[in-house]
């Protein structure tokens, strides 16, 4: 029996296939779990929780996934799929290794805060199976290595000054994990204006003189 809640709009049924409408209700549920995840901590959460907040029994959710470890795990691929995405947006449009740079983090950062349940979840990297971790580490040192190699092709292009590639990584997904922990999509700043901000603060740090 489904009982209705301040989150149950996202259930509703559309004209859609009934795999799409399978899809749309899963989405619904990592985002709604993530944020709770993020609110309590994954090992506080439990899908009785999830549940009560999409309005839904805990028995219809496991229709669309095994356990909680499947949320968390889902909930990373998607993180890493948005990064994937600004990868392919900045090596499109950027000129030099400082544009693609500022595109790549921008593009990321809009993409992580219009679903902010998938990025809620990447300070829970340890709470993954070592198996699921094993398969978000290598995409994540894919992305990093990525950055690093985007700061190093703006060093040697002259759009960037001499700093430390790895170092700017870090700096940069620092302050990505900490946005998971204030980020509030009804609040003062919106997604798009944080990800412009964040953009334009490493830009200038990192930028040639």
């Amino acid at each position: 029996m489904v009982r209705r809640g301040r989150h149950a709009g996202a259930w509703k049924n559309v004209v859609l296939t009934q795999d799409e409408q399978f899809a749309l209700k899963r989405r619904a549920l990592l985002r709604q779990a993530a944020r709770a995840f993020s609110e309590k901590g994954y090992h506080d959460t439990s899908l009785t929780d999830v549940a009560k907040a999409l309005g839904v029994t805990k028995s219809a959710l496991y229709y669309y996934v095994d356990d909680k470890q499947e949320i968390l795990f889902e909930c990373h691929k998607l993180s890493h799929d948005f990064g994937d995405q600004a990868i392919e947006y900045a090596e499109k449009h950027g000129r030099n290794g400082r544009e693609k740079i500022s595109l790549l983090v921008r593009t990321y950062l809009e993409l992580l805060t219009s679903e902010l349940g998938a990025c809620a979840v990447l300070l829970e990297f340890n709470a993954l199976t070592p198996a699921n971790r094993k398969i978000i580490g290598r995409r994540r040192d894919t992305f990093e290595h990525y950055f690093r190699k985007l700061v190093q092709t703006g060093i040697a292009d002259g759009s960037l000054r001499k700093v430390d590639p790895k170092l700017t990584v870090f700096f940069f997904m620092g302050a990505v994990n900490w946005l998971t922990r204030w980020f509030d999509p009804s609040g003062e700043h919106s997604g798009e204006h944080i990800a412009k901000e964040f953009a334009g603060l490493l830009d200038a740090a990192i930028r040639s003189r």
